[in-house]
This record gives C-alpha cells, sequence and structure tokens, in this order.
C-alpha cells in the first residue's frame, strides 16, 4: 500500500457550515475529521507525524476514486 502525507498549506478545506467535525482519540495528537451529515472520514492530522495529514481520496473534488487503478474496501459487504 502506498501512503503519503500532506502538509497543511496544501490542503484546501471547503466545507459548508458546521458539517465538518473531529474525533481525537486518548492521546489528542491524531485528529480525525469527519462529516456531520453523512460520516465520511474526510482527512486526520497524523500521529507519527503530527502537523502533516491524510486524506481521503474519494473527497478530493479533481479525482473520480472510482476509477483509480487499486483494490478498494467495501464495509458495506463484507
Amino acid at each position: 500500500m502506498t501512503s503519503f502525507t500532506i502538509a497543511p498549506e496544501d490542503l484546501e478545506i471547503n466545507t459548508k457550515g458546521d458539517s465538518l467535525a473531529t474525533y481525537e482519540f486518548g492521546s489528542g495528537v491524531a485528529k480525525h475529521h469527519f462529516c456531520r451529515k453523512c460520516g465520511i472520514y474526510v482527512f486526520h492530522q497524523t500521529m507519527r507525524e503530527p502537523g502533516r495529514y491524510r486524506v481521503n481520496v474519494g473527497c478530493i473534488e479533481e479525482i473520480n476514486s472510482l476509477q483509480l487503478p487499486v483494490e478498494t474496501f467495501n464495509g458495506a459487504n463484507i
């Protein structure tokens, strides 16, 4: 699996109203951001690299994640 992180200055977040919510696990280092309306995971601040982010590719406007040559996980049908 290929993984990468994004610097905050390279991340542009467009939301409507208060649709973005944050969940923090015990240590409070990693911050997981999700949509209050549908619950989808959008992005999170990493624990291993505080100040850097990992993003759900399906939430990037310019990318059609269904056309990417990667294996997807369908949690609804396991």
